[in-house]
């Protein structure tokens, strides 16, 4: 198993990032549309602005680099806006700086539906010893039913798709950078979700006082708190390291833990039933759909016992 330690100090030019960041998502969370019970949605001008500003390349940049790219997906999936961020970040920013934005991710058989591809301008094949990637056209995507809080599409023919798509030379560096763009943003997505029901749990009173004050509440949003924590952190550490073990760590650890925080975070909002009355579906739907990227932790645990103990895989 891998030794290397995690570097807790945030480079300076990496917070002041964060800080333009954080005003212009401000903006776009004051013109959000309501919560009305749309089962997916994408920001699109919120999305064209943060292209427009840069913060989709930081990776690529030497004064910020993959730890900038990682908080910025981060920030930017911990807030109810749902724009194409992790794939852009890192996958067109260090593997395929040339291709056009949204990019979107076909894992397995590629007739399945997967997020983005209906406002993506190119499409990412990624099979299990190869890549290739497609520029989208026109009539090339059928839009199909939105479970997961995402716009969600299939290829109209993903056989004519891959005939014209183009080969990626190292499809290892891309199923690493997916990993660690997955690892990003779904410990954004829970950041944001555990955010939004600690605020409710301040204000919401029952037995004459604020549900937060009970300890037992106190204590298994804590643990929430520190599992998200460690997986923000482990992610960062995937992104900078460059290791494809810290990668598939990262990921695995986050998806493993999924269904556990989504549990105690529904239940503090009053029912396990997701809901479209309040803006956690949000993130609880996002999450529940990456936890299946790339095969999902069952995949990515093994993946970790095989590399950090090759004798036995």
């Amino acid at each position: 198993m891998g030794t290397s330690r995690v570097n807790f100090v945030v480079p300076e030019e990496c917070n002041a990032l964060i800080g333009a960041l954080e005003k212009l998502l401000a903006q776009a969370e004051a013109t959000a549309q309501a919560v009305d019970g749309s089962r997916s949605f994408f920001t699109g001008a919120l999305d064209a602005a943060l292209e427009e500003a840069g913060f989709l390349d930081a990776a690529g940049l030497e004064e910020f680099g993959p730890i900038a790219a990682a908080m910025v997906v981060q920030e930017i999936s911990s807030k109810p806006v749902i724009v194409e961020a992790a794939h852009s970040s890192f996958v067109r920013a260090l593997a395929l700086p040339d291709w056009p934005r949204p990019i979107a991710v076909l894992t397995g058989k590629f007739d399945q539906a997967t997020r983005f591809l209906g406002v993506a301008r190119s499409v990412v094949l990624l099979g299990e010893n190869h890549a290739r990637a497609c520029r989208i056209e026109g009539k090339d995507t059928i839009a199909t039913e939105p479970f997961f809080a995402y716009p969600m599409a299939r290829l109209a023919d993903p056989a004519a798709c891959l005939a014209r798509s183009e080969v990626v030379s190292d499809a290892a560096l891309v199923r690493r950078l997916l990993l660690v763009a997955t690892a990003c943003e779904l410990s954004g997505v829970l950041k944001g979700a555990l955010f939004g029901v600690n605020e409710y749990v301040k204000n919401r009173r029952q037995f004459g006082r604020a549900l937060g004050s009970f300890q037992a509440v106190q204590h298994r949003l804590a643990m929430c708190a520190s599992t998200i924590a460690a997986g923000e952190w482990l992610a960062r550490r995937a992104a900078v390291s460059g290791s494809m073990e810290d990668a598939v760590m990262a990921a695995g650890y986050l998806q493993e833990s999924t269904s556990r925080i989504l549990y105690d975070l529904h239940q503090f909002m009053g029912a396990m039933g997701l809901t479209l009355e309040h803006p956690l579906y949000r993130w609880s739907y996002r999450a529940k759909l990456l936890v299946s990227d790339l095969g999902g932790a069952s995949r990515q645990l093994r993946d970790v016992a095989a590399i950090a103990w090759p004798e036995t895989a």
